[in-house]
């Protein structure tokens, strides 16, 4: 009878926890993510070369529950990371090299579609998507800027603005992870491999990504 209740305890409770129902499907769902991005390093066309250190950010999302296993959504997603590069002079300044330090900041929006492999509370899950990504290396592209307004009631406000070298490229992200659900919430923890395709000689990189959901079903 001892026996009997141990394996009662060890094997069949935890099992059928598990498989209880997550209650998510035909369930609209948001939730608020911080995003931790490994550093890496960089090479590039003409021998320039960069390292980030580990980025943070932010993202949030929002998606639809076919059912308990199929999900399909939008993300918007933001990130910072420090950086050090060196950019190799180019023809006619070949041997000069300038060393910059800055941050480069990311903005990700992306389609995507998630496959849980259990419609239990406890699933593991794939997840994939595609989208736009916008660089914002905070590199100076030109001379300040300045800019005034006349508010109501306040008057002439004038401001300072420095443009820099952006890029908005075609990006896609791979992602697995589990996923816990309780009433009327979820949290989800994932690693997600974040591509980018820059085109021509560069081609395409990625960043890996670990990131930590908190939502709420509606």
């Amino acid at each position: 009878m001892n026996l009997r209740i141990v394996f009662l305890c060890v094997f069949i409770l935890p099992s059928a926890a598990a498989a209880q129902s997550s209650s998510r499907g035909d369930r609209w769902e948001f939730y608020l993510s911080p995003v931790w991005t490994a550093s890496k390093d960089y090479s590039f066309e003409g021998g320039s070369t960069a390292k980030t250190d580990t980025g943070f950010g932010w993202t949030l999302g929002f998606a639809k529950n076919l059912n308990a296993q199929v999900a399909l959504g939008f993300e918007l997603g933001w990130g910072q990371a420090d950086y050090r590069a060196t950019v190799a002079g180019g023809t006619g300044n070949l041997g000069n090299a300038v060393n910059v330090n800055s941050e480069i900041e990311t903005w990700t929006t992306r389609f995507f579609g998630t496959y849980y492999l259990s419609p239990g509370r406890f699933a593991p899950f794939v997840s994939g998507g595609l989208g736009w990504t916008y660089i914002d290396t905070n590199i100076p592209s030109g001379p300040p800027e300045g800019f005034c307004w006349y508010y109501p009631w306040y008057g002439q406000v004038c401001e300072t603005y420095v443009p820099t070298q952006t890029t908005t490229k075609f990006s896609y992200n791979a992602a697995l992870g589990l996923r816990y659900d309780f009433s009327p919430g979820f949290v989800r923890g994932l690693v997600n491999a974040q591509y980018v395709d820059f085109g021509g000689s560069y081609g395409s990189t990625y960043w890996t990504q670990y990131r930590i959901d908190f939502g709420v079903k509606f």
